[in-house]
């Protein structure tokens, strides 16, 4: 039978921080009772407190099939959270509630959930942990969050506000609420102040968004100031190494913030690839490209892919299959295979990461002038033919939101009377096919892949769209494309205000300010009704 005095020594030598005696005292103790379930959850706390999670996970799994308790599995759902094995610690953590339920169960399922981008599933938790817990700080920023997610915007501020009336030393509120600050009124000035005064409380997370609002006001060197100062604190925060790489390269420092960029959280795919591409590295006679991020990525770099074939014997390229058509036609020389497919000895590397790799900056961006070709639908109509595209998605509400135009903006387009308009919104959370179905056509509920949408874009005389995959398409594809940005763009756009060296044919139509998109959509009519003189 275990020692108790001897257990309780080791955890309050564990809580002294004097680990070494600690794991000593454990691992004698376990050559008496290997199969003690107290003794083998003590010692997975212990290796959770250092932060040794599969040691920790190997203990706790253990204890909870000796003993199935509360206490024992929760730990171990909490070992999976905290080594990022989300989608691990969501199942497990749902599983134990029906053992007993507290507050820090429901945080880390909702917090797991909100990881995987499992909106539905976070928001649900969230209602039910701030339904039996309103008066937790983590409720109620759990609370906040998916009313934000859910684009209940003012909604989550009442709450936000509200709570912080009572409890103003509530950092993880302060900096939803200047996140709120950002997505409702596009203040950041405001936003900035809600994070130094989290800052200020300890909450290090807000020195990141500090650092973001600097750079969505363009204030690049206090952003990169901050950016710094996160990166002293954990030198290893991937959402930090990317934010400040992606910073750097929208100035255009091509080499500084491509080393940054580099070391983005890949874990999604990279998790079973045993040959990664590192810097300076040479080629492999054959390199397989895995294709990263959003379609418009999967499209933008594309371009680098004969240069890469040039230094290679046979490229293979992984490729969602709406893009797989497109692409097989336009390479007919490289080899596509879905993400099944992946062979993981095959040296390889992530498509947005080609022009690093090689050493094209961007003074070198190729095929301006478009190199995606595709047949043109038999789309007839005496008037110009227009496409449009109001609604970004995939990155975030942050970035969703900054992107997306609402598109009740584009009214004074459907009044032209010299033009048709065809959609080619997909995903409409709008709903503005059905609101304005008397004046737009709808060819986005028949695409089935990008080949169709190619094929539909090429059929047109114009595109103007936000900044989304049919954006990179329709440049891609040499067709006059008219960009909304916004205030803030996404750093592949620069800081660029008329044209972009990705594509010739593209002409931007930026706003002048972070509310209004009442200038630029101005400056497009008086483009289209060029077009139809």
């Amino acid at each position: 039978m275990t020692d108790r005095k001897l257990l309780t020594d080791a955890i309050n030598l564990t809580m002294h921080g004097k680990y070494k005696e600690a794991e000593q005292i454990y691992k004698n103790l376990l050559e008496n009772d290997a199969d003690d379930y107290m003794l083998l959850s003590a010692i997975g706390l212990f290796y959770v407190s250092t932060k040794s999670y599969y040691e920790a996970k190997k203990y706790l799994k253990r204890a909870s099939e000796i003993n199935p308790s509360l206490g024992t599995i929760s730990a171990l759902g909490f070992a999976y959270y905290e080594n990022g094995e989300f989608e691990e610690a969501a199942k497990i953590l749902t599983d134990v509630l029906k053992y007993g339920e507290n507050p820090d169960i429901y945080d880390k399922i909702i917090m797991s959930y909100f990881k995987l981008n499992q909106f539905k599933l976070a928001v649900k938790y969230s209602e039910i942990m701030y339904e039996k817990y309103p008066h937790e700080t983590a409720s109620v920023a759990n609370m906040v969050k998916a009313l934000t997610q859910s684009g209940k915007l003012f909604e989550a501020e009442k709450l936000c506000v509200g709570y912080l009336k009572e409890h103003n030393d509530s950092g993880a509120l302060w900096i939803h609420l200047g996140f709120l600050k950002e997505l409702i009124y596009s203040d950041d000035k405001q936003a900035c102040k809600c994070f130094k005064i989290a800052s200020d409380l300890g909450h290090f997370e807000a020195i990141y968004n500090m650092a973001v609002s600097y750079q969505k006001q363009g204030d690049y060197e206090n952003a990169e100031i901050n950016y710094k100062k996160m990166l002293e604190i954990n030198p290893d925060d991937k959402e930090a190494l990317t934010s400040y790489g992606m910073c750097l390269l929208k100035q255009k420092k091509f080499q500084e913030g491509y080393e940054l960029y580099f070391k983005r959280d890949k874990s999604a795919l990279d998790k079973n690839l045993n040959n990664k591409w590192t810097p300076n590295q040479a080629f492999e006679k054959t390199v397989m490209v895995i294709s990263d991020q959003g379609y418009g990525d999967h499209i933008n770099f594309a371009r680098y892919l004969p240069f890469l074939k040039a230094k290679t014997e046979k490229v293979i390229v992984t490729v969602r299959k709406q893009l797989r058509e497109l692409f097989e036609n336009n390479y007919p020389d490289l080899k596509f295979i879905s993400y099944e497919e992946i062979n993981p000895e095959i040296q390889s590397i992530r498509i947005t990461d080609l022009p690093y790799a090689l050493g094209m900056d961007f003074n070198n961006i190729p095929f301006g002038e478009g190199y995606l070709k595709a047949p043109i639908a038999n789309i007839k109509s005496n008037k110009l033919k227009v496409g449009l595209c109001w609604e970004a998605g995939g990155a975030g509400i942050r970035t969703m939101i900054n992107r997306t135009v609402h598109v009740k903006n584009f009214d004074p387009i459907f009044n032209l009377e010299n033009i048709q308009l065809y959609s080619f919104q997909v995903d409409d959370t709008f709903n503005g096919n059905e609101i304005y179905k008397d004046k737009l056509i709808n060819l986005a509920k028949d695409f089935k892949s990008f080949e169709d949408t190619a094929e539909a874009v090429n059929a047109m005389d114009l595109i103007v769209t936000v900044d989304t995959s049919v954006a990179h398409l329709s440049g891609a594809l040499g067709k006059k494309t008219l960009l909304l940005l916004p205030y803030v763009t996404d750093w592949r756009w620069f800081d660029d205000t008329k044209t972009t060296p990705w594509y010739n044919s593209v002409e931007i139509f930026k706003q002048v300010d972070p509310i209004s998109w009442e200038k630029p959509i101005e400056d497009i009519i008086c483009k289209i009704n060029e077009y139809c003189l």
